[in-house]
């Protein structure tokens, strides 16, 4: 089944420079195991910032995040928090399709490793560096502890808010650093958990619903 890309993703921007862009592109050489490249993208001054894990088969190809199923639900949440693409930003701890490939040659979507997501950490610490202070709202597992680390799980998270300063990459040490930026965050399931196992429906609506009321009060404070 093909699926109909949203038309106002090719209308907003990326905070990546054509330099920082091309050396997204470069891990695609580094690593044998992703395809493609999605820079994020949205609002130079959003609402808030949603980071994921990686893009999947129909976000490669496109080169733009959230296509296919997670993106229909995804508008969903949108939609539920007052709220569209345009206003705001989509990233993620990885740029590039992470697969492997099955027993049957097909490619097959995977979590990213260890060190694909520390060679992808500057692009994400670099869109951060713009967004100082922003609310951020981890998809998943994977966007939550690149930015909190490996303590942190969403199923005891999910929900909440929270007000901690989030990883950054030292090159120079081989390791993440906290920053000295504090951030409000608030993470999730990711939209393709939810679509997958309806069970958690109604844990994610309850979500969205103390996400907006937050929402809410910081728009009329």
């Amino acid at each position: 089944m093909k699926w109909i890309i949203k038309t106002e993703v090719v209308c907003v921007a990326t905070l990546l420079t054509a330099e920082q862009q091309a050396y997204g592109r470069s891990l695609l050489t580094k690593f044998d195991q992703l395809e493609g490249f999605v820079p994020g993208e949205g609002s130079r001054n959003p609402v808030l910032v949603m980071v994921s894990e990686a893009p999947g088969r129909t976000e490669a190809r496109v080169g733009h995040p959230f296509q296919g199923p997670a993106g229909i639900e995804l508008d969903r949440w949108l939609t539920q928090l007052d709220l569209t693409r345009a206003q705001v930003y989509l990233t993620g701890a990885v740029r590039s399709r992470p697969y492997r490939v099955g027993k049957s040659g097909q490619k097959r979507d995977r979590r990213p490793s260890r060190v694909e997501v520390e060679a992808s950490a500057p692009l994400l610490d670099a869109e951060l560096a713009e967004l100082k202070g922003r609310l951020l709202v981890p998809l998943g597992n994977t966007g939550l502890q690149r930015l909190l680390g490996s303590k942190f799980k969403i199923s005891a998270v999910h929900g909440q808010l929270l007000k901690l300063p989030v990883r950054c990459w030292n090159a120079g040490q081989g390791r993440f650093e906290t920053t000295a930026t504090t951030y409000p965050i608030f993470p999730l399931y990711h939209p393709s958990y939810s679509k997958r196992f309806k069970k958690f429906l109604p844990v994610v609506n309850r979500d969205l619903e103390v996400l907006a009321d937050y929402l809410q009060e910081s728009r009329l404070n």
